[in-house]
């Protein structure tokens, strides 16, 4: 069975985003979900921003037993969202404390940061 693997990021037409950036982020994105479809992981991308209600990622951990969350860089690497970025990972550690987590280095990653994730144990 495959392993169920969880993404958690900043949609390309979030307000955190400077509009010029934005085509280019989702172009990116687009390749990452694409590749990502396309491997041998049950991947599904949760695009979540701080003005969202928080319980939306609360019933997105219990929608089902997931083995790897992986936490975008974006969320990671803007100050100002350090705290909601402390919120999502509390929160898989309540709900999910069984799941890896993997954290990727840029978007084009995302593959390379769930399987060093997986192979973790072995």
């Amino acid at each position: 069975m495959a392993s169920s693997v969880l993404g958690v990021g900043i949609p390309a037409t979030s307000s955190l985003t400077p509009v010029e950036m934005q085509p280019g982020l989702q172009k990116a994105l687009d390749i990452m979900e694409s590749d990502m479809t396309a491997s041998p992981y049950d991947w599904e991308m949760f695009y979540f921003t701080p003005d969202m209600p928080f319980d939306l990622w609360i019933s997105k951990l219990r929608q089902k037993k997931w083995d790897v969350v992986m936490v975008g860089m974006g969320l990671r690497k803007l100050d100002p969202l350090i705290p909601f970025f402390e919120r999502i990972v509390n929160a898989v550690h309540t709900e999910l404390p069984n799941a890896k987590f993997a954290f990727n280095t840029s978007i084009e990653r995302t593959k390379e940061a769930v399987t060093r994730a997986l192979d973790a144990d072995r």
